[in-house]
């Protein structure tokens, strides 16, 4: 009896070492990973948060870009990370919300490989148009649209995007025929826009924003539920008669197996960056409106089940 207790207690001295190692605050950095490259909405926004929430957390907090695949590459690479709190990726709704029904094989679950951190900020996307028409307002748009001379088309940053599928919800909802133009990327649309190429383009607000306050284009109306406080004289879609409402967001996300523990303590680091950052993201006309963990895993399923039928009604082929 009195080896097998000497036995036990030195088994116990051995593995104390290795449990108060394992309760230790890890020295490495914390890794945001973005999928887009840098400069843009969701790089700037990674960058901000990592800033502010490196006093809370009493780490370094980097962001690391890795863009490709309309951001897949970076959902992929977090599945794969450790489940240790050390990796995250900020993401837009469309990755885990939308790309289960356009992708017949995604590499990932959305809902299986990750933990909802929370939500970051709610973002609109904009129905714009340009020289090309004299429209300035939706009704007047559609009223243009509808004489077949016009050759009604609208822009997207690409098929299969949210923009792509919010363009074609609106021309049916108008009960117009509108064909749509896909581009690589916002920026090109807008391009084509303002150089009266195109009459509509359908992006992210951010992106539409400048042009609009410089007069090179014309932002008729916001998707979301309310009017974004940065261009309060835009409408929503649904004051402009189009029964039409998406309110896209960016959200933070872990390894699934994360531990609940490092999942609130990370939360809570989001909450307090989130109000120190507010001020710059209302200057990029997103809504300052973290979510926690549950909330964020809710909105995402909502979301999901919103696209299934949206999808499907589009038309649109499943991509590989």
């Amino acid at each position: 009896m009195t080896r097998r207790r000497h036995f036990c207690l030195s088994a116990l001295s051995l593995a104390l070492p290795h449990a108060a190692a394992w309760a230790q605050p890890s020295s490495q950095p914390i890794r945001i990973l973005v999928g887009f490259a840098p400069g843009g909405s969701v790089d700037l926004t990674a960058r901000a948060l990592a800033e502010a929430m490196r006093a809370s957390l009493e780490r370094t907090v980097l962001v690391e870009n890795r863009p490709g695949a309309a951001g897949r590459l970076v959902v992929e690479a977090t599945r794969q990370a450790r489940p240790d709190g050390d990796t995250l990726m900020l993401v837009p709704h469309g990755p885990m919300t939308l790309f289960p029904w356009i992708h017949r094989q995604l590499r990932y679950d959305p809902v299986k490989d990750f933990a909802p951190v929370g939500r970051v900020c709610i973002v609109d996307y904009a129905i714009t148009t340009g020289p090309a028409t004299p429209a300035k307002t939706v009704a007047e748009y559609v009223a243009w649209a509808r004489d077949p001379a016009n050759k009604a088309a609208f822009a997207s940053p690409g098929a299969g995007t949210i923009p792509h599928f919010l363009g074609q919800g609106f021309a049916q909802k108008a009960g117009v025929e509108i064909t749509h133009v896909g581009y690589k990327g916002a920026a090109p649309s807008l391009v084509d826009l303002i150089g009266g190429n195109i009459s509509l383009a359908v992006t992210p607000l951010a992106d539409a924003a400048e042009h609009h306050r410089a007069g090179k284009v014309r932002i008729l109306a916001v998707t979301g539920t309310r009017r974004n406080p940065a261009l309060p004289e835009v409408p929503t879609l649904k004051e402009s008669g189009i029964d039409l409402v998406l309110d896209g967001w960016y959200g933070l996300y872990a390894p699934a197996g994360t531990p609940a523990g490092q999942i609130d303590r990370l939360y809570q680091a989001l909450q307090g960056a989130v109000k120190k950052i507010e001020p710059m993201l209302a200057r990029a006309t997103m809504h300052a409106e973290p979510a926690g963990p549950r909330q964020l895993a809710e909105i995402q399923a909502a979301e999901t089940a919103l696209w299934g039928p949206w999808v499907k009604a589009s038309g649109f082929t499943p991509e590989e």
